[in-house]
């Protein structure tokens, strides 16, 4: 009998650390969510792409504003301060490649894709800059330029992004003018 208690004892210490355990864990999740215990909500798919969609928008929008922190105005265009500048803006939006079908709004997904695409693709071109930056020059306008401010317009037409910074909004403002212009020309 004495065997049976000492069994006893050790089920109920090691279920009760599983408990204690288990809201331990519960407590820790619901930290990093924001949510209490008795508002937790479960994750489900319209939810979880939701998010990817706002999230894009803080991200493309603190990763342009961080840009423009780096852009050096008297500076002259260096392989090197163009690298640094993209370098920026995929420090937050490099997550979103290949994600095109994540989001649940089809039209931000592309062209999320298409920012994040212009952003690679001026990089690669990048040495071109101290090479022959004529040449740079036409390629990126070509190519990077257009794809990119048609994003940026295209974003900017499905939700209205705005900066507190008026130098930062003028800004985003020519970005946004340039790829409607754009548009236009290739419709």
């Amino acid at each position: 009998m004495k065997g049976g208690f000492g069994m006893k004892k050790l089920f109920t210490l090691l279920l009760s650390c599983m408990v204690v355990f288990g809201l331990s864990a519960c407590t820790n999740n619901n930290k990093d969510t924001g949510q209490s215990n008795s508002t937790t909500q479960t994750d489900t798919p319209t939810q979880t792409e939701e998010s990817i969609d706002e999230a894009f928008y803080k991200d493309f929008k603190t990763a342009l504003e961080e840009r423009w922190k780096t852009e050096e105005n008297d500076a002259e265009l260096t392989t090197e301060l163009y690298t640094r500048y993209v370098d920026t803006e995929l420090k937050y939006l490099s997550k979103y490649e290949h994600k095109e079908d994540s989001f649940n709004n089809h039209e931000i997904g592309e062209a999320a894709e298409d920012y994040v695409e212009a952003l690679v693709e001026g990089k690669q071109m990048a040495y071109l800059i101290d090479k022959d930056y004529t040449k740079w020059q036409h390629e990126y306008e070509d190519e990077v330029f257009e794809e990119s401010t048609e994003a940026v317009y295209k974003l900017n037409s499905i939700k209205k992004i705005t900066f507190e910074n008026e130098e930062n909004q003028n800004k985003f403002d020519r970005l946004v003018k340039y790829g409607e212009e754009y548009s236009k020309r290739d419709d």
